[in-house]
């Protein structure tokens, strides 16, 4: 147990107000996450710390430095994001529906939002824990916050920071997307909208199978599949062995998480390497140029005719459909805008 070094301090200073996240529908379940409990002020605190620069060694980076609102929590259109170590290795990822994740970065190397974040600040900014924790001890607009978030001793601790990053990140849900409203009778798909869907939906397009996950409508199956993105003789040829680095099986390489299709109008560029500018580069390879490679996921059933190949106007029709998945109100959302401007 932590001394408290503040056993004198009115209990009311420890006590955070109770904050209820809302489920899209009563058909959709939060995974259990270690801090289950939260708070208004914590949150507050999370996105404090998600935007302060005080958490990077030099005082330079914050996590919104690289997760922008307005581009879905990804990197305003850069193929890859600058930090204290230079480039990263891949594509930003967004950060939306992460509460419905079950495993973090695109080669899947950490279990929850916590260790996520506590892995992207030691590697891209230099996170020291003990320097960390002396900076925002000398802030007075975080020392009560991190009371009322987590109530006595009141101290500020390594494993707090992450606990109230991670509460703040867990609010970032999209759901209120025109699809979304089409579901509760408040939009109504336009035909190429219609004919779109119908692709998505069936072994036409083929995106159903990797894309749809039941109840949580985050539109990933959260597995980590080899998409027919590079082509490579034998596995030890695969360049970027992905989720086989984490497992340490051969049988993975190449293996990467499958991304959300939500917001793909705000997330570009695509695919791990953000190789492909627009969504129409997107489905022209799915359509028609798939790689071979021996671990190839089952669910691209067309790699043998190298894609899908896709009409014009099916190309035009599945891409309006995904454009039905863009979700305005959450890019916009000023709860998870800076707070320091």
């Amino acid at each position: 147990m932590e001394p408290d070094p503040n056993s004198n301090d009115p209990d009311s200073l420890y006590v955070g107000t109770p904050y209820s996240l809302q489920r899209p529908s009563p058909s959709n379940r939060f995974r259990r996450f270690p801090d289950s409990t939260f708070t208004v002020e914590g949150i507050r605190l999370g996105r404090m710390l998600f935007w302060d620069p005080i958490v990077s060694a030099d005082s330079t980076l914050s996590c919104g430095s690289c997760h922008k609102p307005e581009f879905a929590f990804s990197d305003e259109g850069k193929q890859f994001s600058m930090n204290l170590s230079g480039p990263t290795k891949r594509n930003t990822p967004s950060l939306q529906n992460s509460i419905w994740m079950r495993q973090l970065f695109w080669d899947g190397r950490q279990p929850s939002l916590e260790a996520a974040s506590h892995d992207a600040l030691l590697d891209e900014q230099h996170f020291n824990a003990a320097q960390a924790v002396s900076k925002i001890e000398k802030r007075t607009d975080y020392v009560p916050l991190f009371k009322k978030a987590f109530g006595r001793p009141g101290t500020i601790t390594e494993d707090k920071i992450f606990r109230a990053i991670g509460m703040f990140m867990r609010t970032m849900i999209s759901t209120n997307s025109n699809y979304d409203k089409s579901l509760r009778g408040l939009y109504t798909l336009s035909d190429a909208e219609q004919r779109g869907l119908a692709i998505f939906s069936t072994e036409k397009g083929d995106c159903f199978h990797c894309h749809t996950d039941g109840p949580y409508l985050t539109f990933t199956n959260n597995e980590f599949l080899n998409n027919a993105l590079d082509s490579a003789a034998t596995l030890a040829d695969v360049k970027d062995i992905g989720l086989g680095k984490v497992t340490g099986s051969t049988d993975d390489y190449g293996k990467f998480k499958v991304p959300s299709v939500r917001n793909l109008s705000y997330t570009y560029p695509y695919m791990r390497d953000g190789r492909f500018e627009t969504l129409e580069q997107v489905v022209n390879f799915y359509s028609d140029s798939l790689r071979y490679s021996p671990n190839i996921s089952p669910n691209m059933k067309k790699i043998n005719q190298g894609g899908l190949h896709l009409t014009a106007q099916e190309k035009s029709d599945l891409i309006a459909f995904l454009k039905t998945l863009d979700d305005a109100s959450f890019v916009s959302d000023t709860a998870f805008s800076n707070p320091f401007k």
